[in-house]
């Protein structure tokens, strides 16, 4: 029996607070994959989100007031996807083969580290390091899915 990447993910995340009855019906919802705790400022903070699409296409959402620049404009952009700067939203849209471009993702949030005031958040830093770190770990567990997979 396939194993369902949406499945896959809850459990990586711990999401056992998910109805089976969503689960049978096969409710894909986004699942939150932040490392955000009860200790941070929600209007600070950045918010990652993952649903799993039809046919294993990853929607991706990053939110929170975090810098736009031209790259990673460019490179919703090229991924089908979008940024609406007044929503503070970055949207991509990845199929399970791109997913190293979540390193490449996190790689322009890196660039973006020491920009926190331009936007007028002074904890970019902090919070940038921390959405690095959990898009790390997506790349990561989604590689162990692809693993599986094989």
């Amino acid at each position: 029996m396939s194993y369902p990447l949406s499945q896959f993910l809850l459990d990586a995340y711990d999401y056992h607070h998910v109805t089976p009855s969503k689960q049978k019906k096969g409710i894909n919802f986004p699942i939150q994959i932040d490392d955000q705790d009860d200790n941070d400022k929600l209007n600070e903070f950045c918010n990652i989100f993952v649903t799993v699409k039809p046919k294993n296409i990853i929607k991706l959402e990053l939110i929170g007031n975090f810098p736009v620049t031209k790259e990673l404009v460019d490179l919703s952009t090229n991924l089908n996807g979008f940024i609406d700067p007044l929503q503070s939203k970055l949207v991509l849209y990845l199929k399970i083969d791109q997913i190293d471009v979540i390193m490449d993702f996190a790689d322009k949030i890196r660039k973006t580290s020491f920009l926190g005031p331009a936007i007028s958040n002074p904890n970019w830093l902090t919070i940038s390091s921390r959405t690095i770190s959990s898009l790390y770990r997506f790349a990561r567990i989604i590689k162990e899915y692809k693993a599986i997979k094989r």
